[in-house]
């Protein structure tokens, strides 16, 4: 056991005397601890260990060998089956995988009516016997030995049944697939033909309306004179579109005979000589004459006198012809431009008058062209309506030609790809493999049998492991202690009254030993079971005083609390190492056959317990040490003073104002929201 190596630094004073007071005093502690299982002996021999072993292992092998070996063998016969349609595995159609497909097809050969085909199927072979053990007498009995498995990727599926008798279930495989076969030939034949049916019906009803369009549409026709099919050649538009030609040219027409006219005038107003045509060569006659007649009176009148010429009757003749001709010159141009102007005055009347007549006709003739639009329109849609029932009817006949032909390609068949022969072995149950768990699981239960029996022999021998090794700093001690005593381990020992405890409400002395973790660890791991009783106790808040007066009434170990009787009454919880060990203990508690004798000497063991296991300062570690050690893992986590008295007992204000400098900052807790189990006991 290694001890512990203590490093104190004390005042100069203390050994020179009081005069000063004391200095505190200040220690390093670090103290390794030798676990319990290095301590405690083997509870039992390695052939007794063996011999538990032997025994659970074999309590759980044989059942389980013997429940594995008597399972029957379950057979599996499988066949593989392609579930499309063979162009599209030839590649004329889509060929990949379609699960819908697959899945649906898995449906319909689990389906009751196919199951049931297949068991009538398998009662009409030579297997028929071997029906009867098992019995499959109805579809509910047969479908939980079949399985339907698609092979992922493909359109492949997997058809199997397991059971008992390997020539059966091949059979049944087989009958099982000749009768899905069977049911989609006759589902194909039903469907096609139903289809075929309903095609020809459809193309009759086509045909008797196309019939009624077509007479229709011939007495429409002939009602309202549509001569052909082309709209521009019927009479009504035809006589609009001459109409419409006509009144243009009689347009024209008036154009130029008002123009001509506008003509006529503006030469008249220049002096013009206008004549008809017809006149045109009297006129020019008459233009002859008087020129010759013009030129031989002025021969006359040079050559004769005025007086000489009206005396001669022959050379007077001459003037009155002039006369006479030009009077009737003017006269033929007078009567030319009278009948010019009216000739084209008729003209433009003429022409006026015929524009005027075509456009009533073509207003005539429009309201007929309209009326025989509408009507055409109605024709064009009456023929329209008959060419889609011949474009439907065409459709229905083609359908039907495509459905003779291909109608059996559309449905989803079956091809047997490899057909379900008799297994020679069976797929379950795997009797190797399960006696290898078996093995593995009575292992285990040996082990963990073993498991349990060490852990109840540590359990019987007390110790629990030492957390390791712990390193700490202490300090106590000082002026104001109330005496000059000189420091223990320097000048002598402190005097201890036995194991008289100090009166309730004492003040604690300051220079009070507290234990650190790591030493109540190591006292704990050396004590004894009565020692440890005494320990666990004052770690859990009774005090000295009290420890005398308790009986086993007070303990309830099933709840693990402590009830105190007496000036300070009040229930104290149990860890759950110390209520264990009480539930071990007997007598209960270890001192009650002689409370005082034997309270007062498990005492005086904890200075020397505290000695083997290397502590400084050994001879401080007491009674009080042990319960101040607790107190102060209250204080340290922040729990009310003012509720101390609830686990503590009575205490005075100033007891425990001394408790205060252990205190955290910051608001105190109630001691529910605290720990109260010291760690040790945990």
């Amino acid at each position: 056991m290694t001890g512990q190596a203590p490093y104190r630094l004390e005042g100069p004073d203390v050994a020179r005397g009081g005069a000063q007071g004391r200095l505190p005093r200040i220690e390093v502690v670090t103290s390794p601890h030798e676990s319990a299982s290095e301590r405690a002996a083997p509870g039992r021999s390695r052939l007794s260990l063996l011999a538990w072993f032997a025994g659970a292992f074999a309590l759980v092998l044989i059942p389980a060998s013997l429940w594995n070996f008597s399972r029957p063998p379950v057979y599996q016969a499988a066949a593989s089956v392609l579930t499309v349609v063979p162009e599209a595995r030839s590649g004329a159609g889509d060929s990949s995988p379609d699960v819908q497909h697959v899945e649906i097809q898995r449906q319909l050969l689990l389906g009751r009516e196919l199951l049931s085909d297949t068991l009538e199927r398998v009662r009409d072979t030579d297997q028929a016997s071997e029906m009867a053990d098992p019995p499959l007498l109805t579809p509910d009995d047969l479908r939980p030995r079949l399985a339907v498995e698609p092979i992922p990727g493909t359109n492949l599926v997997e058809l199997s049944a397991t059971g008992g008798k390997p020539a059966l279930l091949a059979t049944l495989v087989n009958e099982w697939l000749a009768a899905y076969q069977d049911l989609r030939d006759q589902e194909i034949a039903e469907q096609v033909g139903g289809r075929l049916a309903h095609l020809d019906e459809q193309a009759a009803s086509l045909q008797q309306r196309i019939s009624e369009k077509r007479d229709a549409l011939n007495a429409f026709r002939e009602r309202h004179d549509i001569v052909t099919l082309e709209r521009d050649s019927n009479q009504s538009l035809k006589r609009l579109k001459s109409l419409q030609d006509a009144l243009a040219k009689a347009e024209d027409e008036a154009i130029q005979a008002r123009a001509r006219l506008r003509a006529l005038r503006a030469a008249m107003d220049h002096g013009e000589v206008v004549v008809p045509q017809e006149q045109a060569a009297a006129l020019r006659e008459l233009q002859d004459q008087a020129a010759t007649l013009r030129a031989a009176v002025a021969e006359l009148n040079k050559r004769y006198t005025e007086m000489f010429i009206q005396s001669d009757p022959s050379k007077r003749a001459i003037p009155e012809q002039l006369a006479r001709v030009e009077a009737r010159l003017e006269a033929l141009q007078r009567q030319g431009i009278t009948d010019m102007v009216n000739q084209r005055r008729q003209d433009v009347e003429a022409t006026n008058t015929r524009v005027l007549t075509l456009q009533r006709e073509i207003e005539e003739q429009k309201r007929l062209a309209s009326r025989f639009s509408a009507s055409y329109a109605e024709y064009e849609d009456l023929k329209s309506d008959m060419e889609s029932l011949e474009a439907m009817q065409r459709e229905t006949e083609n359908q039907r030609v495509a459905l003779e032909a291909e109608g059996v390609t559309d449905y989803p068949q079956i091809e047997i790809i490899e057909p379900a022969y008799a297994p020679r072995d069976p797929v379950r149950p795997h009797y190797a493999r399960d006696f290898g768990f078996s093995a593995l699981g009575a292992t285990a239960a040996g082990l963990m049998t073993l498991l349990a029996l060490l852990s109840l022999d540590a359990r019987r021998q007390g110790p629990r492991p030492s957390p390791g090794q712990v390193t700490g700093v202490r300090i106590w001690g000082g002026d104001g202690d109330g005496d000059a005593e000189p420091a223990p381990g320097l000048s002598g020992e402190r005097p201890r009254p036995g194991i008289a405890p100090p009166p309730a409400g004492a003040l604690p002395d300051a220079s009070m030993r507290q234990l650190m973790g790591g030493e109540v660890e190591a006292l704990w791991d050396l004590a004894s079971p009565g020692e440890r009783q005494l320990i666990g106790l004052l770690l859990s808040g009774l005090r000295a005083d009290e420890l005398a007066a308790l009986t086993p009434g007070d303990f309830d170990l099933g709840g693990c609390t402590v009830a105190i009787t007496g000036a300070a009454p009040r229930q104290l919880p149990l860890g759950p190492a110390l209520c264990r060990l009480l539930q071990d203990g007997d007598p209960l508690p270890a001192w009650r056959d002689d409370a005082e004798q034997g309270l007062q000497e498990l005492a005086q063991r904890i200075p020397l317990l505290a000695m083997d296991a290397g502590l400084a300062h050994a001879q401080e570690v007491d009674l009080q040490a042990l319960r101040h050690t607790y107190l102060v893992y209250l204080v340290r986590q922040g729990a009310r003073l003012t509720e101390l008295h609830r686990i503590a007992g009575a205490m005075g204000a100033a007891e425990v104002q001394r408790y205060a400098p252990f205190s955290p900052g910051g608001a105190s807790r109630p001691l529910e929201q605290i720990e109260l189990i010291y760690p040790t006991l945990a």
